[in-house]
Protein backbone atom coordinates (compact mmCIF):
# COMPACT_ATOMS: atom_id res chain seq x y z
CA UNK A 1 0.00 0.00 0.00
CA UNK A 2 1.23 3.48 -0.71
CA UNK A 3 2.86 5.85 1.80
CA UNK A 4 0.15 8.43 2.73
CA UNK A 5 1.51 12.21 1.60
CA UNK A 6 1.79 15.74 3.04
CA UNK A 7 2.65 17.82 -0.02
CA UNK A 8 2.79 21.85 0.34
CA UNK A 9 2.18 23.98 -2.28
CA UNK A 10 3.16 27.81 -3.19
CA UNK A 11 1.39 30.05 -5.46
CA UNK A 12 3.31 32.04 -7.50
CA UNK A 13 1.90 35.76 -9.44
CA UNK A 14 3.90 38.12 -11.32
CA UNK A 15 7.10 38.30 -9.15
CA UNK A 16 5.35 37.96 -5.27
CA UNK A 17 3.82 34.80 -3.56
CA UNK A 18 0.50 35.03 -2.71
CA UNK A 19 -2.24 33.04 -0.03
CA UNK A 20 -5.18 32.39 -1.87
CA UNK A 21 -9.17 32.27 -1.11
CA UNK A 22 -12.06 30.90 -3.04
CA UNK A 23 -9.18 31.53 -5.98
CA UNK A 24 -9.27 35.74 -4.72
CA UNK A 25 -5.08 36.31 -3.79
CA UNK A 26 -3.09 38.06 -1.68
CA UNK A 27 0.69 39.19 -1.56
CA UNK A 28 2.03 37.24 1.26
CA UNK A 29 6.04 38.35 0.40
CA UNK A 30 8.61 37.77 -2.37
CA UNK A 31 10.74 34.54 -2.66
CA UNK A 32 13.03 36.92 -0.23
CA UNK A 33 9.80 36.08 2.29
CA UNK A 34 9.32 32.59 1.79
CA UNK A 35 13.12 31.46 2.19
CA UNK A 36 13.27 33.36 5.63
CA UNK A 37 9.98 31.50 6.91
CA UNK A 38 9.86 28.29 5.16
CA UNK A 39 13.80 27.22 4.69
CA UNK A 40 13.22 23.93 2.50
CA UNK A 41 16.43 22.68 3.55
CA UNK A 42 15.31 22.49 7.09
CA UNK A 43 11.90 21.42 6.76
CA UNK A 44 12.51 18.78 3.78
CA UNK A 45 12.13 15.87 6.87
CA UNK A 46 8.35 17.61 7.21
CA UNK A 47 7.02 17.48 3.82
CA UNK A 48 6.97 14.45 1.59
CA UNK A 49 6.58 16.98 -1.87
CA UNK A 50 6.35 20.53 -2.85
CA UNK A 51 4.49 22.23 -5.66
CA UNK A 52 4.71 25.78 -6.94
CA UNK A 53 2.21 27.28 -9.32
CA UNK A 54 2.57 29.73 -11.66
CA UNK A 55 -0.45 31.50 -11.68
CA UNK A 56 0.21 34.90 -13.19
CA UNK A 57 -1.62 35.70 -16.05
CA UNK A 58 1.41 36.90 -18.33
CA UNK A 59 4.29 34.06 -18.01
CA UNK A 60 7.31 35.10 -17.35
CA UNK A 61 8.67 31.14 -17.41
CA UNK A 62 12.88 32.61 -16.68
CA UNK A 63 11.68 34.79 -13.90
CA UNK A 64 9.22 32.21 -12.51
CA UNK A 65 11.87 29.39 -12.45
CA UNK A 66 14.27 31.82 -10.60
CA UNK A 67 12.20 32.40 -8.14
CA UNK A 68 12.09 28.61 -7.66
CA UNK A 69 15.55 27.74 -7.54
CA UNK A 70 15.79 30.56 -4.57
CA UNK A 71 13.70 28.60 -3.02
CA UNK A 72 14.53 25.13 -3.61
CA UNK A 73 18.37 25.40 -3.82
CA UNK A 74 20.00 22.88 -1.29
CA UNK A 75 17.18 20.75 -1.09
CA UNK A 76 15.65 17.85 -1.84
CA UNK A 77 11.98 17.80 -2.14
CA UNK A 78 10.24 16.15 -5.04
CA UNK A 79 9.34 19.21 -7.02
CA UNK A 80 5.77 19.76 -8.94
CA UNK A 81 5.57 23.17 -11.20
CA UNK A 82 2.65 23.91 -12.87
CA UNK A 83 0.84 27.02 -14.57
CA UNK A 84 -0.24 27.57 -18.17
CA UNK A 85 1.46 24.32 -19.34
CA UNK A 86 -0.03 23.67 -22.61
CA UNK A 87 2.74 22.49 -25.12
CA UNK A 88 5.66 20.46 -24.86
CA UNK A 89 8.06 23.71 -25.01
CA UNK A 90 6.62 24.76 -21.40
CA UNK A 91 6.58 20.94 -20.15
CA UNK A 92 10.14 20.80 -21.14
CA UNK A 93 11.88 23.99 -19.86
CA UNK A 94 10.46 22.78 -16.22
CA UNK A 95 10.93 18.91 -16.24
CA UNK A 96 14.36 19.37 -18.08
CA UNK A 97 15.60 22.34 -15.21
CA UNK A 98 14.32 21.88 -11.68
CA UNK A 99 11.23 19.95 -11.48
CA UNK A 100 10.55 15.98 -11.01
CA UNK A 101 6.52 16.65 -12.25
CA UNK A 102 4.39 19.02 -13.88
CA UNK A 103 0.91 19.68 -13.22
CA UNK A 104 -1.40 20.69 -15.92
CA UNK A 105 -5.00 21.65 -15.94
CA UNK A 106 -6.28 23.57 -18.87
CA UNK A 107 -4.76 21.19 -21.64
CA UNK A 108 -6.63 18.49 -19.61
CA UNK A 109 -9.61 19.90 -21.80
CA UNK A 110 -7.91 21.92 -25.05
CA UNK A 111 -5.44 19.99 -25.80
CA UNK A 112 -5.10 16.44 -24.03
CA UNK A 113 -3.20 14.92 -26.82
CA UNK A 114 -0.38 16.71 -25.53
CA UNK A 115 -0.70 14.95 -22.50
CA UNK A 116 0.31 11.76 -24.39
CA UNK A 117 3.16 13.85 -26.02
CA UNK A 118 4.51 14.13 -22.50
CA UNK A 119 4.01 10.85 -21.02
CA UNK A 120 5.65 9.62 -24.15
CA UNK A 121 9.14 11.79 -23.24
CA UNK A 122 8.89 11.85 -19.39
CA UNK A 123 6.77 8.96 -18.12
CA UNK A 124 3.42 9.57 -16.98
CA UNK A 125 4.60 9.39 -13.26
CA UNK A 126 5.78 13.14 -14.25
CA UNK A 127 2.27 14.67 -14.86
CA UNK A 128 0.24 15.49 -11.63
CA UNK A 129 -4.11 16.15 -13.55
CA UNK A 130 -5.42 18.87 -11.40
CA UNK A 131 -9.13 19.62 -11.47
CA UNK A 132 -10.94 22.73 -9.68
CA UNK A 133 -14.43 21.97 -8.89
CA UNK A 134 -17.33 23.90 -6.67
CA UNK A 135 -21.05 22.73 -5.93
CA UNK A 136 -23.71 24.90 -7.84
CA UNK A 137 -27.50 23.89 -7.33
CA UNK A 138 -26.02 21.04 -5.86
CA UNK A 139 -24.00 19.71 -8.71
CA UNK A 140 -20.57 19.40 -9.58
CA UNK A 141 -18.69 21.47 -12.15
CA UNK A 142 -15.43 21.57 -13.65
CA UNK A 143 -13.89 24.79 -13.65
CA UNK A 144 -10.37 25.34 -15.44
CA UNK A 145 -7.87 28.04 -16.08
CA UNK A 146 -8.02 29.46 -12.80
CA UNK A 147 -11.54 28.71 -12.41
CA UNK A 148 -12.25 31.20 -14.98
CA UNK A 149 -13.86 28.93 -17.53
CA UNK A 150 -16.87 26.37 -16.72
CA UNK A 151 -16.62 22.89 -18.58
CA UNK A 152 -20.37 21.50 -18.58
CA UNK A 153 -19.57 18.00 -18.12
CA UNK A 154 -20.64 15.51 -15.45
CA UNK A 155 -18.17 14.96 -12.23
CA UNK A 156 -17.98 11.52 -12.57
CA UNK A 157 -17.80 11.59 -16.32
CA UNK A 158 -14.51 13.78 -16.37
CA UNK A 159 -12.57 11.97 -13.50
CA UNK A 160 -13.05 8.83 -15.78
CA UNK A 161 -11.81 10.59 -18.77
CA UNK A 162 -8.89 11.95 -16.65
CA UNK A 163 -8.13 8.95 -14.95
CA UNK A 164 -7.24 6.98 -18.67
CA UNK A 165 -4.97 9.31 -19.40
CA UNK A 166 -1.64 8.99 -19.27
CA UNK A 167 -1.10 10.78 -16.38
CA UNK A 168 0.32 9.59 -12.86
CA UNK A 169 -1.43 11.09 -10.10
CA UNK A 170 -4.94 13.03 -10.19
CA UNK A 171 -5.77 16.15 -8.13
CA UNK A 172 -8.72 17.39 -7.53
CA UNK A 173 -9.18 20.84 -5.77
CA UNK A 174 -12.15 22.91 -3.95
CA UNK A 175 -12.61 26.30 -5.14
CA UNK A 176 -15.11 26.60 -2.04
CA UNK A 177 -12.58 25.57 0.50
CA UNK A 178 -9.87 27.30 -0.96
CA UNK A 179 -7.76 28.70 1.69
CA UNK A 180 -10.00 28.66 4.64
CA UNK A 181 -8.43 26.59 6.38
CA UNK A 182 -11.91 25.39 7.45
CA UNK A 183 -11.43 21.77 6.64
CA UNK A 184 -11.14 19.88 3.63
CA UNK A 185 -14.12 18.82 1.44
CA UNK A 186 -14.62 15.68 2.85
CA UNK A 187 -18.07 14.87 1.29
CA UNK A 188 -16.78 14.54 -1.89
CA UNK A 189 -15.02 11.21 -1.68
CA UNK A 190 -18.07 9.77 -1.64
CA UNK A 191 -18.95 10.96 -5.03
CA UNK A 192 -15.41 9.98 -6.61
CA UNK A 193 -15.62 7.26 -9.52
CA UNK A 194 -13.23 4.38 -8.77
CA UNK A 195 -9.82 5.17 -9.64
CA UNK A 196 -6.22 3.56 -10.69
CA UNK A 197 -4.17 6.58 -9.98
CA UNK A 198 -2.66 7.77 -6.71
CA UNK A 199 -5.37 10.96 -5.75
CA UNK A 200 -4.61 14.51 -4.19
CA UNK A 201 -6.97 16.33 -2.19
CA UNK A 202 -7.26 19.91 -1.91
CA UNK A 203 -8.61 23.06 -0.35
CA UNK A 204 -9.31 24.18 3.03
CA UNK A 205 -6.82 22.22 4.82
CA UNK A 206 -5.67 24.17 8.17
CA UNK A 207 -4.41 22.11 11.17
CA UNK A 208 -3.42 18.29 11.09
CA UNK A 209 -6.84 17.32 12.27
CA UNK A 210 -8.14 18.24 8.86
CA UNK A 211 -5.09 15.85 7.19
CA UNK A 212 -6.08 13.09 9.83
CA UNK A 213 -10.21 13.17 8.04
CA UNK A 214 -9.07 12.77 4.90
CA UNK A 215 -5.73 10.21 5.17
CA UNK A 216 -7.58 7.88 7.19
CA UNK A 217 -9.46 7.33 3.39
CA UNK A 218 -8.22 4.21 1.50
CA UNK A 219 -8.85 6.85 -1.79
CA UNK A 220 -6.71 9.28 -0.68
CA UNK A 221 -3.13 9.05 -1.28
CA UNK A 222 -1.82 12.89 -0.43
CA UNK A 223 -2.59 16.53 0.69
CA UNK A 224 -1.89 19.31 -0.83
CA UNK A 225 -2.12 22.83 1.17
CA UNK A 226 -1.34 25.93 0.02
CA UNK A 227 -2.04 27.72 3.31
CA UNK A 228 1.42 30.27 3.80
CA UNK A 229 -0.32 31.55 7.17
CA UNK A 230 -1.53 28.43 8.86
CA UNK A 231 1.69 26.75 8.49
CA UNK A 232 4.57 29.11 8.97
CA UNK A 233 7.13 28.65 11.92
CA UNK A 234 7.15 24.93 12.66
CA UNK A 235 3.23 24.66 11.23
CA UNK A 236 5.04 22.21 9.18
CA UNK A 237 6.72 20.08 11.46
CA UNK A 238 4.05 20.20 13.79
CA UNK A 239 1.92 18.98 11.34
CA UNK A 240 3.94 15.75 10.73
CA UNK A 241 4.34 14.99 14.28
CA UNK A 242 0.86 15.22 14.92
CA UNK A 243 -0.04 13.01 12.08
CA UNK A 244 2.67 10.11 12.90
CA UNK A 245 0.98 10.35 16.72
CA UNK A 246 -2.36 9.39 15.11
CA UNK A 247 -1.00 6.76 13.06
CA UNK A 248 -0.88 8.27 9.34
CA UNK A 249 1.31 5.72 7.32
CA UNK A 250 3.55 8.65 6.40
CA UNK A 251 7.07 7.87 4.95
CA UNK A 252 10.18 8.17 7.79
CA UNK A 253 13.02 9.70 7.06
CA UNK A 254 15.01 8.65 10.08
Amino acid sequence: MLKKRIIFCLLYKDGYFVQSRNFITNIIGDANWIVKNYNFINISNYIDELIILDISLKKKTNTFLKNVEMIVKRSFIPLTLGGGIKNLTLAKAFLENMSDKILVNTALFENHEIISEISNRYGSQSIIAALDYKYEKSKKIILKSNASIEVNNDFKKILKFVNNLDVGEILINSIDKDGTGQGLDIKILEKLPKLNKPLILSGGAGNYKHFIDILTSEKVSAISTSNLLNFVGNGLKDLRHGLQKNKIDLPSWD
